[in-house]
Order: C-alpha cells, then sequence, then structure tokens
C-alpha cells in the first residue's frame, strides 16, 4: 500500500502551483534531512482507539472504531513547525461525545507536561485540527521528541479515565531548504506540516482536482485513503464553560 503511495506521489501526476512537482523520496537529500533516531526505541503511534479494556465498548458510539489519527503508524513523525497542527477524523456527532483532551509530554520518561487543553469535537462528523497556541511557552524544542494524546469521554460513560485514547510521538526539526522542499512538493518525511498544508488548500480550493488527489495520495500512505472525500469539521472547541467565563 505504501509503495504504491509513493509511487504517486513521486510525481505522477501534476501538483497546484503552491505545491511542487515531487521530487524522488528515497535518495540521498531526504536520508540526510532526517533526523539520527533516538536511543531509546519508540513507542508505535497508536493511530486507533485504547486505552480500555474494550474502547469498543464505550458508551459514545458504534462508530467507537472509525477514531483515527492522521498520522503514520512508525515514528518518529517531523515538524518544522513550533506550533504545529494535528489532524483527527472524528466520527461523532456533537451529542455522542462529553468533551475531549489533547496533551503533550516530554519524551522519554512523559514526567513533564508541555501542554494540555480540553475541548469539545465539533457538531459533525469529520476532519478535525488541534493546533498548539501560538504562545512561546508552547513552542516545541528543536530536536526535542514529544509524546501527544488525543482521548475522548464518552457522553453517560461511567468510566473516571478517557474512553478512548489515541497517541503518537512528534519531533520538530530545524527547516532546512530540503525540507521545505518536502513540504511543498508534498512529500511525507515532514509529515505534519504536509498534511496540514495540503489540509489548508484543501479546503480553500475544494474543486481543485489535484490537490484533491494530493490529499487522496498522502492519505494512502497511512492507509486512510477512505476518508479522502470526508469533509473538514473545522477545529475543536472549547467546553461550553469556558465558552461561558470568556463571554
Amino acid at each position: 500500500m505504501k509503495s504504491a503511495a509513493l509511487a504517486v506521489l513521486l510525481g505522477t501526476f501534476g501538483l497546484p502551483t503552491q505545491i511542487g512537482l515531487a521530487q524522488p523520496l528515497v535518495n540521498a537529500t531526504a536520508r540526510q534531512s532526517l533526523p539520527a533516531p533516538p536511543q531509546t526505541p519508540l513507542p508505535p503511534n497508536q493511530t486507533r482507539p485504547g486505552g480500555g479494556l474494550n474502547p469498543l465498548g464505550a458508551a459514545c458510539h458504534v462508530l467507537n472504531d472509525r477514531l483515527r489519527a492522521l498520522v503514520p503508524a512508525d515514528g518518529p513523525v517531523l515538524t518544522t513547525a513550533a506550533h504545529p497542527t494535528f489532524l483527527f477524523y472524528s466520527p461523532f456527532e456533537a451529542d455522542q461525545a462529553e468533551y475531549g483532551e489533547f496533551s503533550l509530554l516530554l519524551w522519554p520518561g512523559e514526567e513533564e507536561r508541555h501542554y494540555k487543553t480540553r475541548f469539545t469535537l465539533p457538531a459533525s462528523p469529520g476532519i478535525v485540527s488541534v493546533t498548539l497556541p501560538n504562545l512561546p511557552e508552547y513552542a516545541l524544542v528543536e530536536d526535542q521528541l514529544y509524546r501527544w494524546y488525543f482521548q475522548v469521554s464518552c457522553r453517560e460513560s461511567t468510566e473516571t479515565q478517557p474512553d478512548l485514547t489515541l497517541s503518537g510521538i512528534v519531533q520538530r526539526v530545524a527547516l532546512t531548504p530540503a525540507r521545505s522542499q518536502q513540504i511543498q512538493t508534498a512529500s511525507p518525511e515532514i509529515w505534519y506540516d504536509t498534511l496540514a498544508s495540503v489540509a489548508n488548500q484543501l479546503q480553500e480550493t475544494p474543486q481543485n482536482t489535484q490537490l484533491r488527489e494530493t490529499w487522496r495520495t498522502l492519505l494512502q500512505f497511512i492507509e486512510a485513503e477512505e476518508l479522502a472525500t470526508t469533509t473538514f469539521s473545522g477545529t475543536v472547541l472549547p467546553p461550553e464553560d469556558e465558552k461561558r467565563e470568556r463571554c
């Protein structure tokens, strides 16, 4: 599946003007742009629900297993952004999930929390995003590894812990000319930046067929091609009580 996606991604279709024609992915330049592997083995990215004894039996909905992180299964997954955007697919209507939490911890150890927020999901199913606030204290440090958690608590749940959990590794790397080219050509090495860039452009020009093919190919790379026509539901929202406090 991934090899087929790469074949397309490497230039078998044209790309819009904002994103240049992809160049061969596996070459010396691409290898040099990757950081050295960490000494401690990385945990796999948990792109599907987990966290409880029976995540599919939680109270949200029968579609619990469709909750998904739009990242590769293997890490680390890279960004050049100080405040990156993370994308997820939520299958829930507004009345099916009580609230969610997104947290970011330093890895390894996970003893120091870098960021945490509570949110509600948009009113309808679709692709949702979480972006770190554009504040200095939340900026990712270059070369530092972080582990994020995206957790959902169901309505009428009796559990004290979140019912559904996704997790993954993110590492910020320096923005070099080679990495900038990878992002511009929609190459998956700098995954978070590439996916967010294509998603933003696709929301601005949803009828752009070349851009839609680029999006489909990226999702095919992570074996999530079935989500290629899914709508974008927007960013996660502050909880209702927090909204009232701001009014």
